[in-house]
């Protein structure tokens, strides 16, 4: 089985290297290809035993890398694909003129909320109309602010004031809930990106464990570090529970239609 989602934005700064990640830790056996020759986000973080993590860049479509990439493509196997920001009008020129668009079988579109966000999403989905079905794309609205908003909606308004637009140049219906997902601002995202790891291994974190040894420990500073460390886990698995598996099953219910 041969399954290749790529996150991507012209905009840099939209949270495509935190979506990547997320999304490879809750699919089986994937491998990210990050795509990236100065940041390299991902291989500074420790994905062992969680997904396998590749490090690429290329000049255009006729550098050997990029035939490196090509062949990854096609391999079997699900790939999570993050393009850095000094990459993207690179990456964008070699797929288009290497006909690979049609390789995809999801794109994810990240965001943050406000005009430049919006324009900037629109014009990727101008360029790439004619080489992805609508059916193979869904936005990641990113950094939702849970206490300023009661509703997604109304932080990222300037895509939904202008839906009626998306359906019709593009055929994203925004109004269908399974063509966009939401994550919010997290203080478990940063912690984690601070720490080299990945959210998901601090969601897998036995929290009982912890809450034993915080209500045991006597010595003042060490029950202090401990409480930090509960709390941080707690943040991450309710953030699992209220926002990373609705956003992957809507993933994994696009790729399976």
């Amino acid at each position: 089985m041969v399954k290749n989602i790529l996150v991507y934005n012209f905009k840099g700064g939209a949270s495509k290297s935190t979506t990547s990640s997320i999304v490879a830790s809750y699919l089986n056996n994937a491998t990210l290809i990050e795509i990236d020759y100065i940041n390299k986000s991902d291989a500074k973080l420790n994905t062992d035993d969680i997904y396998k993590s590749v490090q690429l860049s290329f000049l255009d479509e006729t550098s050997e890398s990029f035939f490196d990439f090509e062949s990854l493509l096609i391999k079997p196997g699900l790939k999570v694909i993050d393009v850095g920001a000094v990459m993207l009008d690179k990456f964008h020129s070699a797929m288009k003129k290497s006909n690979l668009y049609s390789t995809l079988d999801l794109v994810i579109i990240p965001a943050m909320d406000g005009a430049d966000d919006f324009n900037v999403a629109v014009k990727f989905l101008e360029n790439i109309k004619n080489e992805v079905p609508a059916n193979k794309i869904i936005f990641g609205f990113n950094r939702y602010n849970e206490f300023e908003y009661s509703d997604p909606r109304e932080q990222f308004e300037t895509f939904f004031d202008n839906a009626a637009v998306l359906k019709k140049d593009y055929g994203v219906d925004l109004k269908n809930e399974d063509n966009w997902f939401v994550i919010k601002d997290s203080k478990a995202i940063r912690r984690a990106r601070n720490r080299g790891v990945t959210l998901k291994s601090l969601i897998d974190q036995d929290v009982e464990a912890i809450t034993t040894q915080q209500r045991a420990e006597a010595d003042d500073g060490k029950r202090l570090k401990l409480t930090k460390e509960r709390g941080l886990i707690l943040n991450s698995q309710n953030l699992y529970r209220e926002f990373i598996e609705p956003m992957m099953s809507k993933i994994v219910k696009k790729l399976e239609g």
